[in-house]
């Protein structure tokens, strides 16, 4: 969730709390205004009573307009009694309906009779009054909130804008491709420390980044001239005619050391220069080409191990990737496929647009399966296995986006590519 959505969503929880406190506080206000107003209307209407009490003094349980009289046994002076008021509601003939009342009762004393008062005043229009103002009141409030929301938005638009610009630039900052890393000017003091601070940051990266670069190339071309002077040298002396024959075989157990050495820092070179991203050209490739090109290269040493093979290849599937780093890719799940291979075991390689499955014959793995794609993690101790291999296919993976995973399954080991 964005910064400015989730500010939003904070000020529009905010509001809609406030806005129905404020509803509530705001219907009983009115409504305690209002009972107050119609109490004091209700003491004038009985003020008015009792300064003409005769022209009601014959009235029994009857309506005199706003004003009804109950006779009471009991004799009580008048103006001494306990006043109050309540709501209620009283039936209209002409309307048919039950109608909304404030009423004042109290008892007084009428030429030796006792009785009880009821003063009415009607609350239909001060109801729809309230009704009116309180709805008046929700929709002006609303409106409020949304357009304040709609400002906060755009203004957070124009806050942020400035930051955004500076996320994108540092998405596509490049290190490899040698290009500047600047910062647009904001009058945001706190983006604009933000900006410094990773200027300054990416400066130090950059440096360390191509110290640490040509340290890598030199140091591998530095090992490699010394290591194929080594192979040339072991290599002649293994020709001599009078060598001893345990002389030989440790000449021999020296040049597959050396060999090992080579393409240990070989692999390990590839593999730094997979994960600085160096190989960003980007092409259409087709996979069942170089999966063809591959088994038709490893045919001999599939038929000498009596391999049976089986694939399935969906038509015309496209990859956007690297060329080069495809045929890697392959290359090694294909090798690891074969060399992990039992004597007259099963290789069974799918392919679809979605989707490279390659499973092949072979005891499970005697460590975590999670470690399968870790470096120097194999399931033998043979020294032709670098245990590199499956660790570049992840990195490339990781690349390009691709998923893959591991399971074992049916006696076979099974790596599946899930390509989107």
């Amino acid at each position: 969730m964005k910064l400015a959505t989730k500010t939003s969503l904070n000020f529009l929880s905010i509001s809609l709390f406030t806005f129905l406190f404020g509803i509530i506080a705001l219907y009983y206000t009115l409504r305690f205004q209002v009972d107050r107003f119609i109490n004091n209307e209700l003491n004038q209407a009985k003020s008015a009573f009792f300064e003409k009490p005769d022209s009601l003094s014959t009235l029994g349980d009857v309506y005199l307009g706003a004003c009804r009289l109950m006779p009471l046994k009991s004799v009580s002076s008048p103006r001494d009694t306990l006043i109050y008021y309540t709501d209620t509601l009283i039936f209209d003939q002409r309307a048919e309906k039950y109608l909304p009342f404030r009423q004042m009762t109290f008892t007084t004393s009428l030429r030796t009779k006792s009785f009880k008062v009821q003063i009415l005043r009607p609350l239909e229009e001060t109801d729809n009054l309230i009704i009116n103002t309180f709805l008046m009141m929700t929709a002006l409030v609303i409106l409020l909130i949304a357009a304040l929301l709609i400002s906060n938005q755009y203004s957070s638009k124009q806050i942020w804008k400035d930051f955004y610009i500076s996320l994108e630039k540092i998405n596509r900052f490049d290190l490899d491709m040698h290009n500047r890393f600047d910062l647009p000017e904001t009058d945001i003091q706190e983006f604009e420390d933000l900006n410094t601070v990773l200027e300054r940051m990416s400066k130090r990266i950059a440096n360390d980044y191509f110290r640490m670069k040509e340290y890598t190339e030199n140091a591998s071309h530095e090992i490699q001239t010394p290591l194929a002077i080594i192979n040339s040298k072991l290599e002649l002396m293994m020709q001599s005619e009078d060598l001893p024959e345990k002389q030989f075989k440790i000449i021999a157990e020296a040049t597959e050391a050396a060999n090992r050495l080579s393409r240990l820092n070989k692999t390990l070179i590839l593999l730094t220069r997979i994960e600085n991203r160096q190989f960003p050209e980007i092409e259409t490739v087709y996979p069942q080409n170089i999966i063809a090109r591959q088994l038709y290269d490893y045919d001999d040493i599939i038929k000498s191990k009596e391999i049976k093979l089986s694939t399935h290849f969906e038509a015309d599937v496209k990859l956007q990737i690297n060329p080069y780093l495809s045929e890697i890719l392959f290359l090694n799940l294909i090798k690891n496929a074969i060399r992990h291979n039992i004597q007259g075991g099963e290789i069974e390689i799918t392919l679809s647009s979605q989707k490279f499955e390659i499973s092949n014959n072979g005891a499970s793995l005697n460590f975590d399966p999670e470690k399968l794609f870790h470096r120097f993690y194999k399931n033998t101790h043979s020294d032709k296995s670098l245990g590199l291999g499956l660790a570049i296919v992840k990195k490339i993976t990781e690349i390009f986006a691709y998923r893959i995973s591991y399971f074992y399954q049916n006696q076979k080991h099974h790596i599946l590519l899930e390509f989107k």
